[in-house]
């Protein structure tokens, strides 16, 4: 399909290959059905498709298909312009091409894969100078249009279009209507599979649970009638929300220290408000029902907190949700019912934030599937830390699935199945018995790692989390190479306080005694906006204010946690304990962040007069490109080098990897991103400063050689990758790895490159 893999917008009926069901079956939709089957005969497709265009808001939408399975599962709407079929209609001509996959603008969909359908002749349809829409003809590949079909394609097309103006605004209407009366429910009957991209790793089945952003804007609006009467008074019910937050913030405390039991402050205090439970109250002593006012006074506080321009404030909205599920829970429900497990489903979210993961997570879901476009790069290191399979789907129709469905995602193979066969249920029950007789381990017998003759690498862990130490303990990780320290502020509502950062600080110690630990300073914006923090949206947040950008910009924030550090190093007596700034670009910001680390420590001198003050290691994340040209002075300020792979390589080639559109182009054996890797070690070796690496690439076997080779002798990596990086480098030799390093970095081409790496890899590993 030459689409862009975006998320729907709208809806479509159920059905397959042009088939509509009885619902669905108007007129107008008769029409368009029958369309795109003759045009689908006619000139011999294995695939077509009739697109249709609103010019209200510049999109193109796919309305009858012939030869796609998924069709009326999984939506199709383009921007204009975007995709093959949508640069057709925005350049108003017919393109023909018999490998649509190197043409301009393709993109391949999840769900709508045509590799084997290169062949592709896309016609525009214009009334006068209007667009209408489109139409697509795919064949096999190999299989061509002859001329004369094209001709004859392009007429059939024009005939088309003047009826086609008429079926547009009547669809148009249609949804419009379909919109405001809500979206059908997606019922399917038969194993349906929705192909998506895995941010965790694991498999979960069970039965669906949706949480769509807009149920917070309607709390409860229309199910107060659901509810049974009450049973309970507001008073008699609150101390019993407020006991479950308290047993929910232990169970966090202890899988997750740095949410700590701020994460249910507010609904506490909220409790305990006149201006909210006293309204409540005040509309049950008129006769009002208990349900009623609990959802008639929560969606006043919903409806105000979402009108406001400030995204945490807006993020409120979720907060009162929560309290006022609660409350109507503890109000209606018996005192057995209140201990059942509400969360044992498999999550369907039309966006997470971190608070929402936490609230999640305290009822042990089983999976989370999220549609393309609403999460951070925060949401996905947090599920991975908490060990919740995640797969994110490029389209919006999964929300309209039934709650209850059966459902299993499968992040190995990167699937979600809807309606699993028996069969599919049989072979997942009896996966998950050979997981529990196997219970397999990310354990490691090795301390120590070295290649085949006899050098040593040392693999240290990547943290998310306090308790990813349990996993980098078990993979026999030399030490923490990276504390990403941003966590306790996502999982907060606001900055937490220097003795909370000095508290987290100390438990990380605790937890890893005897081993080395880097803390990373606040690495927050780009992707992973802390909404308390920024108060306005950039046009380009990754080249904005971001990293140590913003906090030298306020310091208040960065002396507070390097006070907070400091303090921590201190009292633990850990020399071994080294402070590391993120994006570093310049050797005037190195300098500058160095400066407050010491300002910061001789604040605190007098605290520790008894005491020989300890002064930690300073290094960098080396990110952004700039800092080659100033790399041998940074090697004679800092005490250690970390390479970020991920932002470097982003930076280097001008490529957001989120970016479906230019994500291909991420390329980490490109030849600039090669060199500038060997700039960097060379000048490392040269000025003997320690050098690490962390990020994706590290990981990855492909490069793992290639990074020995150029002289690195230390990598930071996820725990789990950890006991697998243990055993491929065993099987070289940091010759053999030099070698190969030189043949790269003299290559120009990335195909050469490409050929080099998998040349090497059949040479070591047959």
């Amino acid at each position: 399909m030459n689409t862009p893999a975006e998320t729907s917008v709208e809806t479509l009926p159920v059905g397959s290959q042009g088939n509509m069901d009885a619902a669905a079956s108007s007129g107008t939709r008769r029409f368009l059905d029958q369309s795109v089957n003759m045009f689908a005969h006619r000139f011999k497709c294995d695939a077509c498709g009739l697109f249709l265009y609103d010019e209200s808001n510049r999109t193109l939408t796919l309305r009858a298909a012939y030869g796609y399975p998924m069709f009326g599962k999984a939506s199709i709407v383009l921007k204009a312009g975007e995709g093959l079929i949508g640069r057709c209609l925005a350049e108003r001509r017919s393109i023909y091409t018999e490998m649509a996959s190197t043409m301009r603008g393709y993109t391949r969909h999840h769900n709508f894969p045509d590799d084997d359908l290169q062949t592709f002749l896309g016609i525009p349809l214009l009334y006068g100078k209007e667009r209408v829409g489109a139409i697509m003809l795919q064949r096999r590949t190999g299989v061509p249009f002859l001329a004369e079909e094209i001709s004859a394609a392009r007429l059939k097309a024009e005939e088309l279009a003047t009826r086609m103006q008429s079926a547009n605004a009547m669809l148009l209407v249609e949804n419009a209507e379909d919109l405001a009366a809500g979206a059908k429910p997606l019922i399917l009957t038969e194993e349906t599979t929705f192909k998506g991209s895995a941010a965790s790793h694991g498999w979960a089945m069970g039965k669906v649970k949706i949480l769509a952003e807009t149920n917070v804007s309607g709390l409860m609006a229309d199910k107060v009638t659901s509810y049974p009467p009450a049973t309970r008074t507001l008073e008699e019910a609150i101390p019993i929300v407020e006991e479950r937050f308290k047993n929910i913030a232990k169970t966090l405390d202890e899988r997750l220290p740095e949410a700590a039991s701020m994460i249910f402050e507010s609904e506490i205090m909220m409790m305990h408000d006149d201006n909210f439970i006293g309204k409540m109250n005040r509309l049950v002593e008129s006769g009002t029902p208990v349900t009623e006012a609990i959802v008639t006074i929560s969606n006043e506080f919903i409806n105000f907190f979402r009108k406001s321009a400030t995204e945490y404030i807006r993020e409120k909205a979720h907060d009162i949700e929560d309290l006022a599920l609660r409350l109507l829970e503890a109000v209606t429900a018996s005192p057995d019912s209140l201990d059942e497990d509400q969360a044992s489903h498999v999550i369907i979210a039309e966006k997470l934030l971190p608070s929402d993961v936490l609230r999640i997570a305290q009822g042990h879901v089983l999976g989370i599937v999220l549609v393309a476009g609403g999460s951070t790069a925060h949401v996905t290191l947090l599920v991975r830390s908490l060990k919740i399979p995640m797969i994110i789907l490029p389209e919006r129709d999964i929300l309209r699935l039934p709650e209850g469905e059966n459902i299993v995602i499968d992040c190995a193979n990167e699937k979600v199945i809807v309606h699993p066969s028996n069969a599919t249920v049989k072979k997942f029950n009896e996966r998950r018995l050979e997981e529990e007789r196997e219970r397999v381990t990310y354990k490691s017998d090795q301390k120590e790692t070295y290649t085949q003759d006899g050098t040593r690498i040392r693999l240290n862990a990547n943290i998310n989390i306090i308790s990813d130490i349990n996993a980098a303990v078990d993979a026999n990780a030399e030490g923490i190479g990276l504390y990403r320290t941003e966590f306790p502020f996502i999982m907060r509502q606001t900055v937490p306080s220097e003795s909370d950062q000095k508290a987290i600080y100390a438990r990380i110690m605790d937890r890893m005694p005897d081993k080395p630990i880097v803390f990373r300073t606040l690495d927050a914006g780009g992707d992973k906006v802390i909404p308390y923090l920024f108060g306005t949206t950039e046009d380009n947040p990754a080249m904005g204010l971001r990293s140590i950008r913003f906090t030298l910009k306020y310091p208040f924030i960065l002396d507070q946690q390097l006070r907070a550090l400091l303090r921590a190093i201190q009292e633990k007596r850990r020399a071994d304990v080294s402070i590391m700034f993120p994006m570093i670009s310049s050797a005037e910001e190195f300098d500058a962040g160095k400066e407050h680390i010491e300002s910061c420590l001789e604040s605190i001198i007098p605290e520790f007069e008894d005491r020989e003050i300890i002064e930690p290691e300073v290094g960098l994340m080396i990110e952004i490109p700039s800092v080659l040209g100033v790399i041998d002075r940074l090697c004679e300020t800092a005490d250690f080098f970390s390479i970020g792979t991920n932002d470097f390589i982003q930076y280097m080639l001008a490529v957001d990897r989120s970016n479906p559109n230019v994500s291909n182009m991420y390329i980490p054996h490109h030849p600039a991103v090669l060199r500038g890797l060997k700039i960097i070690a060379a000048a490392a070796i040269r000025h003997d400063v320690p050098l690490s690496l962390c990020g994706e690439m590290g990981r990855d076997s492909r490069y793992i050689p290639f990074l020995i080779g150029i002289g690195l002798r230390s990598l930071s990596l996820e725990p789990t990758h950890i006991p697998a990086a243990q055993q491929l480098i065993s099987r070289f030799t940091v010759e053999q790895c030099r070698e190969h390093a030189n043949t790269l970095l003299s290559l120009n081409y990335i195909s050469e490159i490409e050929e080099a790496i998998d040349a090497f890899a059949s040479s070591i590993f047959g």
